[in-house]
């Protein structure tokens, strides 16, 4: 199963301008502990060498990072918008559509969960402040595992099938929300001030997307250790 990755710089004076590929850790081992071989997905502007990237899968997991470039769903940057990088938009677009082609599930965690809605036509509010409407507190501030705002969840969802319940209460780091929700995705989970929380595919077998971050939840969670052994459990039935 592959991780989609990013770059980071670190170091002093002549160190200082060297890229380094990474992920965070906890991704890849939410999904060994559930019995999945995860593989760090390198950036790369490759179109050929993602799709080689692909082919080689049995699932995709979209991770966390920077906003998404406005521009990409048709809007002017806002005052309240973060570091953008493009070119890792473009990347992720290139994995999902590469990971649709073969049917492989696909599970996308917080910029994850809005790069899909982007991809299929969606919009995102640049920053909370935007929404009206949302009064929670989205960026908890805390131990990043700690379960913060509670999240409802749909009776006919995949994630409240998963769960064996329709609301938990999750961690939240997130400063930008789905606002349009793009074609062929339907909204699976909510948090109590209607922030949209979770989405999933009507046109695919296995795609589920959350603005949270269960990754970081899986030491003590078992509700976040159900969604990855579901997500490993559906790419091993993709296997067979």
């Amino acid at each position: 199963m592959g991780v989609s990755g990013s770059h980071f710089h670190v170091g002093q004076d002549d160190f200082r301008s060297v890229a380094r590929a990474y992920v965070n850790d906890n991704y890849l081992r939410s999904v060994e502990d559930q019995g999945g071989l995860p593989i760090i997905l390198p950036f790369t502007t490759n179109k050929e060498n993602i799709k080689s990237l692909v082919a080689r899968l049995d699932g995709l997991v979209l991770s966390g990072g920077q906003d998404v470039y406005p521009l990409y769903y048709g809007e002017e940057p806002l005052q309240g918008l973060s570091q953008v990088w493009p070119e890792r938009d473009q990347f992720d677009f290139a994995l999902l559509e590469a990971a649709i082609d073969k049917g492989i599930p696909i599970f996308a965690i917080c910029r994850g969960h809005q790069v899909v809605n982007v991809y299929r036509g969606g919009t995102l509010y640049q920053d909370l402040k935007y929404d009206e409407s949302c009064t929670i507190k989205h960026w908890q501030n805390q131990s990043p595992g700690m379960p913060f705002h509670t999240v409802d969840f749909t009776v006919d969802s995949k994630i409240a099938d998963i769960l064996g319940k329709t609301a938990w209460v999750t961690n939240s780091h997130h400063h930008q929300t789905v606002k349009a929700v793009g074609k062929g995705l339907k909204i699976t989970g909510r948090s109590k001030d209607g922030t949209i929380e979770a989405l999933e595919a009507t046109d695919y077998p296995w795609l589920v997307t959350c603005q949270f971050h269960p990754e970081m939840m899986t030491e003590n969670s078992q509700e976040a250790q159900a969604l990855f052994r579901a997500f490993v459990e559906a790419c091993e039935e993709y296997m067979i």
